[in-house]
């Protein structure tokens, strides 16, 4: 027989696992936006928030929206009942324009056109158009990092890549936002370093790093073929090569020996010449040198070039964070100083009398 604990009946609702709960929502949303169109509006108000968009509608998707992570009961119940309420003004509204509800509507949909001129007059100019996959570099951009190492010439045909930081770190007074220096970190995407800068990550340098990572893979798929499956092919086919030019040779060997005449010699060894290395040498040699050689230079110079510029990406990542915690404490030192020019004008001199645990600060030694 079951206890007397489990036939008690809960004592706190959760409004998120309850079904009726949701139903008494939606029939509340649907019912406030089946009024919404019903209200006359005019025509600078119906057209404010753009055409085809009814702009009591926008207002009762945005509360909703906005109240659609509540779950406590002592919020939500004052929102069912504004909710209600506001079902009743715009019952009344629809049905009579000239009513002090309509009044109030209107006046509340002016003032918020207003706000939203005035955002939109403040707003900054969009960037031009750009697509993402185009393969031209990005109008107005600046480069991060800068390559400075010499091209590969005679005297040093494998020199070392470095990078230079032309526009980082920059100053206090270029940051944007809220004027407070965030410090980016290295990642990387398939071996390849980046530096994440903001949030969302911007879609030309979604790019880049994919056309990177695909071409690295193209190449390495390549060089596996090429060891994997030509060059044993190209093996093969030396193999029968050399077996061919052997019959050849003991062939030429006997009709000569027949057909000998005193004083003559046969030169012979003509198509073992051809295939010891004056007409460009065997197939795996070919495949080796100018396949599987050069795709493990190119390579390799890409490794050591992502290694450069993972180099100078630290070091801008420490100059970031050298800088950062610099003017954390020079606003720490400029609130302080706030601080203590606001006691002294309340408390006068004796103002450090009244914090026994106030300490005074420590001077910094000139660099």
């Amino acid at each position: 027989m079951p206890d007397g604990t489990s036939l008690r009946p809960t004592r706190f609702l959760i409004p998120a696992r309850s079904s009726r709960h949701r139903i008494a929502c939606l029939a509340l949303y649907r019912a406030l936006l089946r009024l919404a169109p019903q209200i006359s509006l005019p025509d600078d108000l119906a057209t404010g928030w753009g055409p085809g968009k009814n702009p009591v509608a926008i207002h009762i998707r945005r509360a909703f929206k906005h109240n659609v992570g509540d779950t406590s009961p002592r919020i939500l119940y004052p929102a069912l009942s504004a909710g209600y309420r506001m079902l009743s003004v715009l019952h009344d509204a629809a049905t009579a324009p000239n009513s002090e509800h309509h009044a109030s509507i209107i006046k509340l949909l002016q003032s918020r056109l207003e706000e939203r001129k005035r955002s939109l007059a403040n707003r900054p100019a969009p960037r031009p158009s750009y697509d993402p996959e185009s393969d031209r570099p990005r109008p107005g951009t600046i480069p991060l990092i800068v390559k400075v190492s010499p091209p590969p010439n005679a005297f040093g045909p494998t020199s070392k890549p470095t990078y230079a930081i032309p526009t980082r770190p920059r100053p206090l007074s270029e940051l944007g936002g809220t004027g407070k220096r965030k410090v980016p970190h290295i990642d990387m995407a398939s071996d390849i370093p980046f530096l994440r800068l903001t949030k969302p990550q911007p879609a030309i340098l979604s790019r880049v790093l994919r056309q990177k990572v695909n071409k690295r893979i193209a190449r390495t798929e390549l060089y596996t073929a090429l060891q994997k499956e030509a060059l044993p092919n190209a093996k093969i086919e030396d193999a029968w090569d050399a077996e061919i030019e052997r019959l050849m040779l003991s062939e030429n060997k006997s009709e000569s020996n027949k057909n000998k005449t005193p004083g003559k010699r046969s030169s012979g060894g003509g198509l073992q010449d051809s295939q010891n290395g004056i007409d460009g040498g065997s197939y795996a040699e070919t495949i080796q040198r100018h396949g599987t050689n050069e795709l493990l230079t190119i390579l390799t110079t890409e490794r050591m070039n992502e290694v450069a510029r993972a180099d100078a990406m630290r070091q801008i990542v420490n100059q970031e964070k050298a800088l950062a915690a610099q003017e954390k404490a020079q606003r720490t030192a400029e609130r302080r100083a706030r601080w203590e020019a606001k006691m002294l004008e309340q408390h006068g001199e004796g103002w450090r009398e009244l914090f026994p645990h106030f300490k005074e600060r420590k001077a910094k030694p000139a660099d």
